[in-house]
Formats: structure tokens, sequence, C-alpha cells
């Protein structure tokens, strides 16, 4: 059926309001003494009972102009919802062991590149191999309320246990790197309720690797005298690979320590220092073993003194200097080490414990290298350093 417009109606019914006051104009009063209805009544009360359209109301306005129940473009831009503002980033606390140790450094730049990927935000805490400094350091992170997270190279070990238990209370989220906090120096799993990943080599382990690398060194030697040459004596990854390194030995009689000494971790002047040291108690040996920054010393003062043909150095990370001189022969041997692989895995568990996903656990990233990740002359092209030393 075809519609009447509003405008058509409005007409029809004044031309009615007009017939009818012609009528009753016409008519004058009723017999009955009554008066008769103005226009304006009689259209207010329409015999049909339709509702009357009022002489007086406005013209309706053309459909094609915009009116209030007709919202305009600029009405649309209005009731469009701003765009979401950016989430805040996450903000983790790294804290560090030493921010000096060029192992560190190569978990530090790996961190940041994958936290710069997930709106995460990294502030480093420089314990300065300093057990009590790390104590304050972490216990004024979870007072401030400022942090998400945190991940930690412990150097306090099992002593981490409180404050690692009072950060998950305080509903961090806490990864452990390159560091043993518990009594299992065997394995890489958490030993503390609540941390969402432990990423390291388990440093007895990495000891047993050393002893094995040392016993090739000495194959042909007997007796064979060896010099071990420690990072830091007493702190509880050191004393690990020791004790890894020692139970492997034991079955070798003519294997013998016949010196030690101190690297600090802290690049080859440690390791000058402690071989010139060991020298003057030990000035014949065989071989040498310490971490890559000890022995990159220890070649130096070797090939001063004339030694460097004798002795056989077998290093601890894979870092370039030890490829490079495992592959030129300078170097026996040494540990493959994975600080990069570290610091991003470890902060990969972060993102993950940040946004809801899974915990990553235990994780040796050098579970799956070539031959239990132990590099010699025969299979250093296999390797990739990821630290300068």
């Amino acid at each position: 059926m075809a519609t009447i417009s509003r405008r058509r109606r409005s007409f029809i019914w004044l031309a009615l309001v007009a017939a009818i006051s012609l009528a009753t104009a016409a008519c004058g009063d009723s017999d009955d003494g009554g008066t008769t209805a103005s226009p304006a009544e009689t259209a207010a009360s329409p015999d049909d009972g339709t509702e009357a359209a009022s002489a007086t109301e406005p013209e309706v306005a053309d459909e094609t102009e915009p009116t209030a129940a007709m919202p305009t473009d600029d009405d649309d831009a209005e009731s469009e919802p701003d765009p979401a503002e950016p989430a805040e980033p996450f903000q983790v606390a790294y804290l560090s062991a030493s921010s000096a140790n060029t192992w560190l450094l190569s978990s530090r730049n790996e961190m940041e590149a994958v936290a710069a990927a997930n709106n995460a935000e990294v502030t480093e805490f420089d314990a300065q191999f300093d057990p009590s400094l790390q104590t304050t350091q972490f216990q004024d992170v979870i007072a401030s309320g400022a942090y998400d997270g945190v991940i930690l190279v412990s150097i306090n070990g099992i002593g981490s246990a409180p404050d690692i238990a009072a950060a998950v209370d305080a509903g961090m989220e806490v990864v452990i790197l390159n560091q043993v906090v518990g009594e299992d120096f065997s394995t890489s799993e958490p030993q503390v309720p609540g941390v969402s990943a432990n990423v390291m080599a388990a440093p007895f382990v990495n000891g047993r690797r050393l002893g094995e690398l040392t016993v090739l060194a000495c194959a042909d030697r007997d007796p064979c005298e060896v010099v071990y040459i420690y990072g830091i004596k007493g702190l509880p990854i050191d004393d690990a690979a020791r004790a890894g390194l020692d139970e492997v030995i034991a079955d070798h009689p003519s294997i013998s320590i016949v010196a030690e000494g101190e690297g600090q971790y802290l690049g080859p002047e440690g390791g000058i220092n402690a071989t010139q040291d060991i020298l003057q108690v030990a000035p014949d040996f065989d071989v040498l073993v310490g971490a890559d920054q000890s022995v990159q010393g220890a070649e130096i003062v070797l090939a001063e003194e004339g030694k460097l043909d004798h002795v056989r150095l077998v290093g601890w990370g894979g870092s370039t200097p030890s490829l490079e001189g495992i592959a030129a022969g300078r170097w026996f041997g040494g540990v493959f080490g994975a600080p990069g692989d570290e610091g991003r895995i470890a902060m990969e568990a972060m993102v993950s414990a940040l946004t809801g996903g899974p915990d990553f656990g235990g994780v040796d990233p050098l579970a799956a290298l070539p031959d239990n990740g132990l590099v010699t002359a025969d299979n250093v092209d296999l390797f990739t350093a990821q630290w300068d030393g």
C-alpha cells in the first residue's frame, strides 16, 4: 500500500478543518441552544478517533535535512571511542652479581633485546660480587613496590631463598640466572617455591666437564700436575665446579692439583696476577684449568716465561679468545658457555610469567650442544662464541 507523507496528511486535515468551519458558520446556533464547537475544538476531537494535526503545527522538515534523531557525520566522529592508551611497560629489576663481568654483560644485552620487544623495562643493580650489598638491593627492590619481576644472579646461593620468598609473596615473578639457589648443584631445576625459571648449566655438571677435559689433557703425561684457578673461591658456583672436577680426576691417580689461584672473573688481569703468584710455588706444571678470563691472563704470563709450549690450557666459558686459542692450537680445550642464550631465555621466561604464560622451570642451554659442550681442536668449528671473554 502506498504511504502518505506527513506533509500531505497535514494538508488534508487543514482542508477538512476549513470545510467544517464553513459548514458551522452557515448553520449558526443549534435548536437546543447549545453553542457550536470552534474549529480548533472540532479539529482536536475528530469523529474517527484519529489524532488531529493542529493548524499551528510546524512544517515538517525536508527528509534530507538532518534532525535531532538523525546523527550527522560530526556526531559519528565524536561518538567513536578514542584509541586505547598503550599499556604501561612491565618493570623488571635485574640483580646482577657484577656489571663489570663480561659474561653477564652478554646476558644483559640479550635480556634488553627481548625486553624491548615485549613492553618491558630493565633496571640493573650492581652487587659488585658483594653478597651483603646484593641482599640490601634485593630487599630495597621488594620494599619499593615498583617492580613486577626480578631476574637474580645470586651471590648468596641458598641465602637468597628468604628474599625470593618475600618477592613472590609481594606478587613479583622471579627468574634465577646463571646460579643455583638451593642445596643441589647438579641440577638446573628451581629449588625455591614460586620461582618461574632457573636458567643455567649446573655448576657441578660443568665441573665434571672440566674434569673430563683435564683427563684428556693429561692422557700422555704421568704424573700430570695441574694448576686450578678459581673465579672466586668460596662462591657456591666455583666450589661446586671444583667438586665436579675433583670427582672425575679422583679415578686417575696420576693427576694431582699442585697449586690454586683466584682470578675474580674480571678479565685477563686476574689471571695474570694469579699465574705469577702460582709460578712462585709451582714453577713447573702440565695443565692449567680456569675460567676463560683467567686463562687469557695465564697465557700471557706463560708465553713470557717460555712455558706455553709445555702447559696445556683448559678454559671454561667458550669465549672468543677461547675458541680462537683452541683453533690455533694454543689452548687444549674448553667447556662451552652460552651467556647470550642464558640472558635471552631468562627474559623470555620472565615475559611468559608476567603475561600469564607457562613457567619455564629448569633450562640448561648447553643440553643440546655437540659432545656435551666439550670443545677441542677436533670440533671447535661447530661452536660460535657468544661473548668476548
